[in-house]
């Protein structure tokens, strides 16, 4: 990692301090080795739970939505369940079983958030390093963590839509169980990942739709994005980028104003700072901010995109 690189981390990771304080947050990035080292330093403070846990970013939305979390866990979890709530999650180390789906054991709790003491029924799915996934809201869940293991893992808590879908011509079939439920392991995506360069356009991308929940603004969908070129400036006015770099080397262009907008891209971005992002970083782009990716000659940049809804209504900071 270049001197430049490390100091742009520094002062990423120094300005979330007080923009949690204050207001919601902005452009962050966590980078691959700024969460090998959060994930150390929680390893140290593991309390008689069994797990340690950090808020990375947090909108303020009263309902716990729109909030990050890096939690690491040593024995397993206690199963909980939100009712108003869709988890997104990136496995940063470790591995484990996810239990999800059945019925909660002895629930307790209010307000859409519950907890119990076991499930009965539910599916059990191995987890690991780099794998992606998805727990709808209203469905009970668990980690599971062999004797002398650990899990870790980048939390992303999402509102749950409730509208009427709309189904998109990309939309794949999940055949997963429970129904919602989803899960991409590093595997899976490293294969993929594989495909796609086989499929760039004139654009110099290739893509494809993970899951697609069908929210009508276009939010609560995961795609999977192949670069190896300079991307169009964006920019999503009701849309939050969550971003998990997969492979490739690159920097994101993020903020400044879009020069000729139409619509959701414009031909250029008068401004702005460059980050250098690389494989193993997540990235929190806001709604309304103009950002481009940019990819050296030769080079290529692959992320899977969860567009998470805009947060709209009083922060309780």
């Amino acid at each position: 990692m270049t001197v430049t690189r490390r100091l742009l981390l520094v002062a990423v990771a120094v300005a979330l301090v007080p923009v949690l304080q204050a207001a919601p947050p902005g452009f962050v990035m966590w980078s691959a080795s700024e969460l090998a080292q959060r994930d150390a330093a929680l390893s140290t403070r593991v309390g008689p739970d069994h797990s340690a846990r950090e808020t990375l970013a947090d909108y303020g939305n009263p309902s716990g939505a729109h909030r990050f979390r890096f939690i690491r866990r040593d024995a397993d979890g206690t199963p909980e369940q939100h009712e108003h709530i869709e988890d997104v999650v990136f496995i940063q180390s470790g591995d484990a079983t996810l239990l999800v789906g059945g019925d909660m054991v002895d629930r307790t709790g209010g307000n859409g958030e519950y907890r119990g003491t076991g499930i009965l029924g539910g599916v059990r799915y191995p987890v690991g390093a780099g794998d992606i996934l998805h727990i709808p809201a209203n469905t009970p869940h668990r980690y599971l963590v062999p004797a002398g293991g650990h899990i870790t893992y980048v939390l992303v808590r999402i509102p749950a839509f409730t509208g009427e879908p709309v189904v998109r011509a990309d939309a794949p079939v999940l055949e997963f169980e429970p129904p919602g439920f989803a899960t991409w392991s590093a595997s899976e995506l490293e294969q993929r990942d594989t495909a796609l360069s086989t499929r760039v356009g004139p654009d110099h991308s290739s893509r494809e739709t993970l899951a697609d929940y069908g929210h009508p603004s276009g939010s609560h969908r995961f795609r999977f994005i192949y670069r190896d070129a300079d991307g169009v400036p964006e920019i999503h006015d009701d849309i939050i980028d969550v971003v998990f770099v997969r492979s490739g080397e690159g920097a994101v262009l993020v903020g400044g104003d879009m020069v000729n907008r139409t619509g959701s891209r414009g031909t250029a971005i008068d401004g702005g700072t460059r980050y250098p992002v690389g494989a193993g970083d997540m990235l929190h782009i806001p709604a309304g901010t103009p950002h481009g990716y940019l990819v050296p000659e030769g080079g290529h940049l692959t992320y899977v995109l969860v567009r998470v809804p805009a947060f709209v209504g009083e922060s309780q900071q």
